[in-house]
C-alpha cells in the first residue's frame, strides 16, 4: 500500500498524540499524597470521562480497559490497513484463550482476567471453541496450538504448556502478518521484543534449574539472538553479559542482569527493556506518512496504561514515592 494513503490516518494520530500523558502529569501522579489524589490528575486528561463511573480507587483497571477499547476502536475506523491494528490486537485473543483453556483444564474460573472488546476474535467465539473443544474456526496457528494443548492435557494437566504453545503460535502469526505489512520498522520492533523475551526466559529457566530441552521449548523463534548457541545454562550470568555487550542491547543489559543477580527480581531488567523498545517506537515521530505513526501510537498508549497501572498499584499499596519512580517507564511524548 502506498504511504500516501496514510496521510489522513497520520493526521488523526498526530492529533491524538497531543493528548497522551506527558512527563509532568506522570510526575504529579507519582508525587500525589494518595491513590485518590493520583486519580484526580487524570481528571484533566482523556481519562476524565471514565472517572465518574468508578466505584472506588480499586476499580481503576475498568477505566484503563475502557480507554484501551476506545483507542483500538478508533484506530480500526480510520486505519487504511485493518491488518495493522489487528497485528497488535491479536495478543488479546491469545491472552483470552490462555485464560479460558486454563479455566477449563484446571477448573479455575478467572473471568476477571479476560480482556473484552479489544481483540480480533469475539470473546463468545473463543468461549464456544473451548467449551466444545472445536477450534476449527480459529486462525490456523492458534487452532493448531489449542488442539495440541487439548491432546496433551488428556495425558497430563500442565498449565505451563498453555503459555508455551500459545506464545509460540502468537509470534508465528505475528511474523506471518508482518510479511504482508512489509514494514522494516515493525519487523525490527517485534524482533527486538522476541530477543528480550528470550533473554528473560533464559534467566528464569536458569534460576529454576530447568533442562536445556525445556529452554529450547520455551524460547521463541524470529529473534536475532539464538540463546541456545549464545550461552549454556551451566555458564555463569557474567558470560551472558559479556556475549551481549557487542549487541544492540549492550546499553542496558549489564545493569539489568547485575540488578537481577542482587535482587532476584526482573523488575529493573523489564523496565530497561521496555525503555529500549520505546526508544525504537519513538522513531515514528519523524515519519511523515506510513503505518509507523499508527503502530507507534498503539504502543505509546499501551505504555501509558502500564505506567498508570504501576503508579496506582504503588499508591494503593502505599509504596514510597522513590520506589514507584524506580519502576516507571519512559513516556512517548
Amino acid at each position: 500500500m502506498s504511504n500516501d494513503q496514510y496521510a489522513y490516518a497520520v493526521g488523526r494520530v498526530r492529533a491524538m498524540e497531543t493528548r497522551l500523558l506527558d512527563r509532568s502529569k506522570i510526575e504529579r501522579m507519582v508525587e500525589a499524597s494518595s491513590a485518590e489524589e493520583a486519580l484526580k490528575v487524570l481528571g484533566e486528561t482523556e481519562y476524565a470521562e471514565y472517572l465518574a463511573g468508578l466505584k472506588n480507587i480499586y476499580d481503576y483497571d475498568t477505566m484503563l480497559d475502557q480507554e484501551l477499547h476506545r483507542v483500538y476502536l478508533e484506530l480500526h475506523r480510520f486505519s487504511p490497513e485493518p491488518e495493522l491494528v489487528g497485528l497488535f490486537a491479536c495478543k488479546f485473543d491469545y491472552h483470552n484463550l490462555k485464560v479460558l483453556l486454563k479455566a477449563q483444564k484446571m477448573g479455575e474460573k478467572r473471568d476477571e482476567l479476560l480482556v473484552r472488546d479489544v481483540g480480533n476474535i469475539p470473546l463468545a467465539v473463543l468461549i464456544r471453541a473451548v467449551n466444545e473443544e472445536d477450534y476449527t474456526n480459529l486462525p490456523s496457528k492458534m487452532r493448531q496450538a489449542a488442539e495440541q494443548i487439548s491432546e496433551a492435557f488428556r495425558l497430563e494437566a500442565n498449565p505451563q504448556l498453555v503459555d508455551l504453545l500459545l506464545d509460540r503460535a502468537m509470534f508465528l502469526e505475528i511474523f506471518e502478518k508482518l510479511e504482508k505489512l512489509d514494514s522494516s520498522y515493525l519487523k525490527e520492533y517485534f524482533t527486538y521484543l522476541v530477543d528480550l523475551i528470550n533473554i528473560k526466559t533464559y534467566l528464569r529457566v536458569k534460576r529454576t534449574n530447568n533442562s536445556r530441552e525445556f529452554l529450547e521449548q520455551a524460547l521463541l523463534p524470529f529473534g536475532e539472538k539464538d540463546m541456545t548457541r549464545l550461552v549454556q545454562l551451566v555458564d555463569p550470568l557474567e558470560v551472558l553479559v559479556d556475549r551481549l555487550m557487542s549487541s544492540r542491547y549492550a546499553q542496558f543489559i549489564e545493569d539489568g542482569i547485575q540488578t537481577y543477580q542482587k535482587t532476584d527480581t526482573l523488575t529493573r531488567f523489564e523496565k530497561l527493556a521496555d525503555n529500549f523498545l520505546l526508544k525504537h517506537v519513538k522513531k515514528a515521530k519523524y515519519v511523515t506518512f506510513g503505518p509507523e505513526p499508527l503502530a507507534a501510537f498503539i504502543l505509546a498508549k499501551e505504555n501509558e496504561i502500564k505506567v498508570i497501572r504501576i503508579i496506582m498499584v504503588g499508591k494503593i499499596n502505599q509504596l514510597p514515592t522513590e520506589e514507584i519512580k524506580e519502576r516507571l517507564r519512559d513516556v512517548y511524548v
